[in-house]
């Protein structure tokens, strides 16, 4: 076993940002910039939001945009001057910053901002490492602790061959630390393993995670949210914002159905009765063991309306599934990931189009003081079977659906009342044929 590392503490503001100065490695492809003095000394800047209680918050370092980022992204890698700023994280429309610090930029140094939230207060971690040291088909990973579920976690790898018994200790990290030293290893895949201090056996097994590069990664343990609850997840970051991600390799699926037909359905999985659902209805969740499964439809009847289509459930992902017919009356499925983003300050809505009558819909979400032409959230050229997810900011918002003829002429086929939606749950939004309603189509909204 290797000898766990040191590790550093929370900085939380207004406390002054303890840099941590120790040798890594980048190889960046950076943007921005605020000198064309080739003499200038550069710093590097990426910031990582842990922050649940945000919604999409951007950064500034004085005038200097870094970037804006959903909880468990990173921003773009930007170079700057080496210099003193004031950095603040801030909601679009917002009157005053989240969180407001100043912070210094050493030369050659790249710098993290891991940013958090507790309470709706908001803090952040700091690390920086030096740009160029040496380094030969190996790579440095630092690691952090984001899991309020899990204060503390020994943290471990092993080559992707091995196993468990195999495996190195890297460090013990409690919440809101971030290791001191970077561990080297030789770059190759790895399994990464999640216990509880002094644990015999893991809790999180992450597969294959390929350090590829001569770099530095940062990896951080954080809580998984979206509709599958009690789990881990693990974000790698490295010098953009593609995030790699990973879930525990045994950890459950789960989905659940719209029925968006004018009758009842009998729903099976692998020949095993799941779920009878009435018209117009989601229903409850389905725990999963990964894998694939057959799905099969019946109606009332008992006669077979979907034989054996394919559902496949990966570990620790949630997907609904939407049953509609298609242009020729037939049942079809549509299996959609859902999002495992927070839902505190905006909602992830699946917009679905299950109108085959139309090439294309248009949906727009209309703010009090806004109409279709001037509404700044929509969802444009929607085919039919297809779906778009698509954020919504908390605010109060009338959806209308909208089909423009190839002449150009437009028809409003429905429209909502305006509406909040409601913290913490993630929405189906869905075009759907109703010979009851005046234009013969309408919208439902469903959580």
């Amino acid at each position: 076993m290797k000898t766990a590392l040191k590790k550093s503490t929370l900085l939380t503001y207004p406390n002054i940002v303890r840099s941590l100065l120790v040798g890594a490695v980048l190889s960046l492809t950076a943007c921005g910039g605020s000198s064309d003095d080739p003499e200038q000394s550069k710093s590097y800047v990426q910031f990582y939001n842990g922050a649940a209680a945000s919604a999409n918050p951007n950064v500034k370092l004085d005038d200097n945009n870094i970037g804006n980022a959903r909880f468990a992204d990173a921003s773009n890698v930007v170079t700057l001057d080496t210099a003193s700023y004031t950095m603040e994280l801030s909601e679009s429309g917002a009157s005053s910053p989240l969180l407001s610090a100043d912070v210094n930029l050493s030369q050659d140094q790249k710098h993290l901002f891991i940013f958090t939230s507790e309470a709706d207060q908001f803090d952040y971690l700091s690390l920086s490492f030096a740009r160029e040291p040496e380094l030969e088909d190996e790579f440095d990973l630092y690691l952090s602790n984001l899991a309020v579920s899990e204060p503390e976690l020994d943290i471990y790898l092993s080559a992707a061959t091995e196993t468990f018994a195999d495996a190195s200790l890297l460090d013990t990290i409690a919440l809101h630390e971030i290791s001191n030293e970077a561990s080297r290893n030789e770059t190759g895949k790895y399994n990464l393993y999640l216990a509880k201090p002094g644990a015999d056996e893991p809790l999180f097994v992450g597969k294959n995670l390929d350090f590829a590069y001569e770099n530095t990664y940062v990896l951080v343990v954080r809580d998984q949210f979206g509709p599958i609850a009690d789990q881990l997840a693990v974000d790698v970051i490295l010098n953009s914002n593609s995030i790699g991600r990973y879930t525990h390799h045994d950890a459950q699926a789960q989905f659940r159905l719209y029925n968006s037909l004018a009758q009842s359905l009998q729903i099976t999985l692998d020949n095993n009765i799941v779920a009878n659902l009435p018209a117009d209805t989601l229903g409850n969740y389905s725990s999963l063991t990964k894998g694939d499964y057959s799905l099969s439809v019946r109606d009332s009847n008992n006669t077979v309306l979907l034989n054996s289509a394919l559902l496949s459930a990966d570990a620790g992902e949630s997907q609904l599934v939407l049953l509609y017919q298609n242009e020729h009356n037939i049942l079809e499925a549509l299996a959609v990931k859902e999002s495992d983003k927070p839902q505190l300050q905006s909602n992830d809505v699946i917009v679905s189009n299950l109108i085959g009558n139309f090439d294309k819909l248009h949906f727009y979400f209309i703010r009090q003081d806004e109409t279709i032409a001037t509404a700044r959230h929509s969802v444009k050229n929607l085919e039919f079977k297809t779906q778009r997810t698509l954020n919504l900011p908390k605010d109060y918002f009338a959806i209308a659906l909208v089909h423009v003829a190839e002449n150009g002429s437009t028809t409003l086929l429905d429209k909502t009342d305006s509406l909040m939606l409601q913290a913490g749950k993630r929405y189906l939004l869905s075009a759907e044929q109703d010979d009851t309603a005046p234009s013969g189509y309408r919208l439902n909204l469903t959580f």
